[in-house]
């Protein structure tokens, strides 16, 4: 085996042990050292499955990354630290001035993260994701206006209003009610609310990723960052597209991934989840 080929494999492994380290020392909870570097072993599979591959079987190095990293957030950090992920209680906690690790989630994986990988949280570690990509469907190019994709303010204000309302206009008290006593629940009913509605939308419209284009709060908060990322689909300027639409296809998003291929530009359309789906499937290795 040619260990050259595969070295960029082990990249996020390691990021992910001295991430680890540096956030066990930092904050003092040992769940950081099996986290981490978890969810860095998981991408890693999930690159080195694609390097390994022939074809459109490299699909399947993302989504099975997709589906070792969903446990360590969905059910790991949960039951182990009674933490809650999801927008909603982030919004909770730190308006009671409580920065847990759900806040420093969000900070590395939402907010700050997309400055150096764009979305690609949504297309490697989102827990939504690890089943929606499974479903026996496709995605759905049926131009759909993409204007309808404005809902999701709604569900982002909606999620930010709620738990503001119950700290300020009930006199909730996180505190007492709900830090360390019932996140753990909240994030399971958060959860289970978001796969009642990602899942059958996906089979109504289609498309895997109606719910992450439609009605994703948490996607508008790493848009803007992501525009500005360090990382970005780009084409080899040295092979000619074919124009063939492949890649379009194949984009879980509804990127025109062909047309900047065509014009020989990056992709710079926030929607665009960093997943390498288009490069996996490109015939002639334009896009990088």
């Amino acid at each position: 085996m040619n260990l050259k080929k595969y070295r960029i494999a082990f990249i996020p492994v390691s990021i992910g042990i001295i991430l680890a380290v540096f956030l066990y020392i930092t904050v003092k909870w040992w769940g950081f050292l099996i986290l981490f570097p978890w969810m860095g072993l998981a991408i890693s599979v999930g690159i080195f499955l694609q390097l390994k591959l022939k074809g459109k079987n490299r699909l399947l190095g993302r989504k099975i990354c997709l589906l070792m990293i969903m446990p360590a957030l969905l059910i790991f950090v949960p039951i182990f630290n009674n933490e809650n992920f999801q927008l909603e209680g982030v919004v909770l906690i730190v308006s009671a001035g409580f920065f847990s690790k759900g806040f420093i989630h969000y900070i590395i994986a939402k907010i700050l993260g997309p400055l150096v990988w764009r979305r690609g949280f949504c297309g490697y570690a989102c827990w939504t994701a690890a089943v929606l990509d499974w479903l026996p469907i496709g995605n759905n190019r049926n131009n759909i206006n993409r204007s309808y994709r404005n809902i999701r303010f709604v569900t982002l204000i909606i999620s930010v209003a709620i738990p503001l309302y119950m700290v300020f206009g009930l006199a909730y008290d996180p505190w007492e009610n709900y830090i360390n006593i019932a996140e753990m629940k909240w994030m399971f009913v958060g959860n289970g609310i978001y796969y009642l509605l990602a899942i059958p939308l996906a089979f109504i419209l289609k498309d895997r990723r109606a719910f992450c284009k439609y009605l994703c709060p948490a996607s508008l908060i790493m848009k803007p960052a992501s525009y500005f990322s360090l990382i970005k689909t780009s084409p080899d300027k040295s092979v000619k597209c074919l124009e063939c639409s492949v890649c379009n296809n194949y984009c879980p998003m509804g990127v025109d991934v062909m047309g900047y291929m065509r014009e020989n530009k990056p992709v710079t359309d926030t929607e665009c989840i960093l997943c390498g789906d288009c490069s996996n499937v490109c015939p002639v290795g334009k896009i990088l």
